[in-house]
């Protein structure tokens, strides 16, 4: 497959050793063509009935566990018709299957044998179980304060789980350490193959609305990679000429660590240095400084979107109201629930919302200190 640094517009071939560009950025893949509708296979499992839009060097999945092609669920909020797309309903119970299972065949035909990332334990999951069900070994970092729920079930998969004190870039920076001769960065975050599998949430939602898009997606933003990936999906559509314009692109993140909430409202070109005094609820989204944080403005803005700052009461608030009406999500899901009211302020009357939940409930209970 064929990659870009949308920095400084460098192009290879997809590598397991060039796992970033030599300038630092991260690689997002090329698109070999423009979006054919009459491309979608409806027999193949999940998100490989768009197996040719994908454009990898390989025509089947060496596996699959049945990622994508989650549901699209109406539900009420404040007398106001949302969609939730409920990406808790994958193989791992989180949105980052859509990603892995992408990445973890494409790394598989590019010849690895052991794998490592790290994670606050949505994308370590994912990684261990599909590397496990492939016969590769799994080594996964985690922050010294993910949910045992989610270190538990990394090391059930086989994975070796190594917990790092300290700020969640440390949890980065051991990772990174332990690449040597044989063991592949799989990073969620750098893989442009994750990235192209997040792609296709955006052509589900296309599909399940009848050939539309909602005018507004809100999304939890810690690495960035679900609304980047969505928003790359839109735009392939947009190409296409089978939308005329792609949803606005709402981040959320806690307010007390809101690097891209805070860019966005100070119409800021850099990132704010914060050093969070407690750690949020929402942990999967502890990330000070996300590594495509320049393309996730690009899409906030592009699209004529929005960041939003919750607060932690909100975001226990919202998990409850969210169990309310049926679903149980984790609080890094939630913020969107938390940012709705502020969504609405600005949307028109007959604006349609959709919202992934993006982890499940069961990974972790909520505490607040």
């Amino acid at each position: 497959m064929q990659i870009q640094c949308p920095s400084c517009k460098t192009q290879i071939k997809q590598t397991l050793e060039d796992w970033r560009c030599q300038c630092g950025e991260a690689w997002e893949p090329i698109p070999e063509n423009s979006f054919n509708k009459n491309l979608i296979n409806p027999s193949k499992i999940g998100l490989w009935r768009y197996g040719s839009l994908f454009g990898l060097d390989f025509e089947t999945p060496a596996i699959t566990m049945g990622a994508g092609w989650t549901p699209l669920i109406a539900a009420r909020f404040n007398q106001r018709e949302v969609l939730f797309k409920l990406e808790y309903i994958s193989p791992t119970g989180s949105f980052k299957d859509r990603g892995t299972e992408i990445e973890i065949n494409t790394l598989i035909d590019q010849g690895a044998k052991k794998v490592i990332d790290d994670s606050s334990g949505n994308a370590g999951s994912a990684l261990a179980a599909y590397a496990a069900r492939s016969g590769l070994e799994a080594e996964i970092y985690v922050p010294h304060y993910a949910s045992e729920n989610k270190k538990k079930q990394i090391a059930i998969y086989g994975a070796e789980v190594n917990s790092i004190k300290g700020l969640r870039q440390n949890t980065k920076n051991a990772a990174i350490a332990a690449i040597s001769d044989g063991v592949v960065y799989a990073s969620h975050a750098y893989n442009p193959s994750f990235l192209l599998g997040q792609e296709s949430i955006a052509w589900e939602i296309w599909e399940q609305m009848n050939g539309k898009v909602p005018d507004w997606y809100i999304v939890p933003v810690g690495q960035g990679v679900h609304l980047l990936g969505a928003w790359l999906g839109f735009c392939r559509l947009k190409e296409a000429g089978l939308i005329d314009k792609t949803p606005r692109m709402v981040a959320v993140q806690p307010s007390i660590l809101n690097p891209i909430s805070s860019a966005w409202k100070n119409k800021s070109q850099s990132l704010p240095e914060l050093n969070p005094s407690k750690p949020s609820i929402a942990e999967g989204l502890a990330i000070t400084k996300p590594v495509r944080w320049r393309r996730i403005l690009q899409a906030i803005n592009e699209s004529d979107g929005m960041a939003f700052s919750v607060e932690e009461e909100e975001i226990y608030n919202s998990q409850i109201n969210l169990a309310k009406m049926g679903f149980f999500a984790e609080p890094s899901s939630a913020v969107v629930l938390a940012a709705l009211p502020k969504v609405l302020k600005e949307a028109g009357k007959k604006d349609s919302i959709v919202m992934p939940l993006t982890g499940s409930g069961l990974k972790g209970a909520p505490k607040i200190e």
